[in-house]
């Protein structure tokens, strides 16, 4: 891309069909299309709703000038069977094939991979493809949304270190490490506004800290504002109501020398004057509680924890994972003791979540020595979100989960009330996903196992669950990519190598 241009928002006002709350409300901002720009933002909060009017998928109030094309990532693949190299020029039209394998070179993608069907190749190497083709074009300006998802954590500081050399395209992604190591601004969706600045995930963290620190002190005041003027409008119309009453209750005694026209017209007086003064109180306490909006509220979310008589919990001896007769792990050996959190880490394909389905029950192909202790009871997430289908009230009774309480754990998670009424299809990934997660912090168990929590999940609530995780130490088995959440909350790892 050789032309750098300012791509403008002006009074931007979007909803969606069928919902009460907007998802934007006249909104102006303007970013350039050199920078690596991040866009970050709670679920739910409009990051792929913008990409999409970007696009120019959905009709909407206000203007959007996209002087290049913006193209979306990942694009589809209607034939799976297709080798690489006819995917990537059906993405990259003008590409030269040399420029293929440059940029495969560049993500450390052997350029074999071009003569190979693309659903050979794995997740990762899928993703890597695509992201090349994209980069050989001029004329595009990439919106690219998730690509670490079907990444390993080797997979995403490659990733980041390609990003980082490239120039000019907006990047959804929750992955913080990931995000400081390509971005240089920052496009910030917040509660009530819109950040554009520069910098990268850090800097907009401690410029959101600073801003929620100055807005709870501002917010205390404005409370207690709000609430000495509530009492003396209540003391004001109590004194109007006084006054009214008075009028009409003179004392017998003194009927006969009182002008009741004087006393009705000194009493309107006075109601008119203490009702402009209630009034006058009412718009003040409006305007001031109007002012209390841009929190980035954290909600406290809480686990029980069910403590059983064994130390060692769940223990793998010789353990071996196969596909289709096709041996992918081996030598497989962990012990999960009480109070312990364990990650399961490794490359792409390696058996991990294969591994947690054996435990819990749900499939998974391992084999060896297994150990589970008795009567324990697991907490399972799954890694994929694609069978949540229905309505809300199906999947709490399907969950045989008490509804009050996850209810009250999806509030914390920042989840409106207007989604409880949503189709679970019509949710987005994070929402679903936090679907998942709230789901099983209502169940009291021994052991928690979650595969890949985070993928799709705000940083906003990355920050939350890695808090409870702290607070809690739950006993944890669980795969997961993001560096940051794997330094702050696990006690150890177990690499998984493959085969020999």
């Amino acid at each position: 891309m050789n032309t750098f241009m300012q791509v403008s928002i002006r009074n931007l006002s979007f909803i969606y069909d069928g919902s009460y709350t907007p998802v934007f409300e006249n909104v102006s901002f303007n970013f350039d299309t050199s920078w690596r720009l991040g866009l970050i933002g709670r679920n739910g909060k409009g990051k792929t709703t913008l990409l999409r009017l970007l696009q120019k998928q959905h009709q909407h109030q206000g203007h959007i000038d996209m002087p290049l094309t913006p193209v979306y990532f990942p694009y589809p693949v209607d034939d799976m069977s297709a080798n690489t190299r006819d995917i990537m020029l059906s993405a990259a039209p003008e590409a030269e094939e040399w420029q293929l394998v440059c940029e495969l070179n560049q993500l450390d993608v052997d350029d074999s991979v071009l003569d190979r069907p693309f659903s050979t190749l794995s997740k990762g190497e899928q993703t890597k493809a695509l992201l090349a083709a994209l980069f050989t074009r001029e004329d595009a300006y990439p919106l690219i949304d998730e690509p670490t998802n079907h990444l390993d954590a080797h997979g995403r500081a490659l990733v980041a270190d390609y990003l980082r050399r490239k120039d000019g395209f907006l990047l959804v992604s929750h992955d913080r490490a990931f995000l400081n190591r390509c971005i240089d601004h920052v496009l910030s969706l917040n509660r009530s506004d819109v950040w554009v600045m520069q910098g990268n995930y850090d800097t907009w963290e401690a410029r959101l800290n600073q801003q929620n620190e100055y807005e709870q002190g501002r917010n205390e005041v404005l409370r207690r504002d709000i609430k000495h003027l509530e009492e003396s409008a209540r003391r004001t119309a109590e004194w109007s109501a006084k006054a009214e009453k008075g009028k009409f209750h003179v004392a017998p005694s003194v009927s006969a020398v009182v002008d009741r026209g004087f006393v009705g017209a000194k009493a309107a007086s006075m109601m008119k004057k203490s009702m402009n003064a209630v009034r006058r109180k009412e718009r003040a306490i409006e305007e001031k509680r109007s002012l209390l909006h841009n929190v980035e509220k954290v909600g406290e979310l809480k686990l029980t924890i069910l403590r059983h008589p064994k130390d060692v919990l769940i223990s793998v001896v010789n353990g071996r994972v196969e596909y289709d007769g096709r041996v992918v792990c081996e030598d497989v050996n962990f012990v999960l003791r009480r109070g312990e959190r364990v990650a399961l880490t490794g490359p792409n394909g390696c058996g991990k979540s294969s591994i947690l389905k054996a435990l819990v029950g749900a499939g998974g192909s391992l084999t060896g020595e297994i150990s589970i202790a008795p009567n324990l009871v697991i907490s399972y997430v799954p890694q994929q979100t694609d069978d949540l289908t229905g309505t809300m009230e199906g999947f709490i009774s399907r969950s045989d989960i008490d509804e009050t309480l996850f209810k009250a754990i999806l509030r914390n998670m920042d989840f409106t009330r207007d989604l409880f009424e949503r189709p679970l299809e019509r949710m987005s990934q994070g929402q679903k996903k936090k679907l998942l997660l709230a789901r099983s912090l209502c169940i009291p168990a021994h052991v928690y196992v979650w595969d890949e929590p985070l993928n799709y999940i705000d940083v906003l609530s990355r920050v939350q669950l890695e808090g409870l995780l702290i607070e809690y130490e739950p006993t944890m088995l669980l795969v997961e990519h993001d560096a940051v959440f794997l330094e702050r909350v696990c006690t150890g790892e177990i690499g998984l190598g493959g085969v020999k």
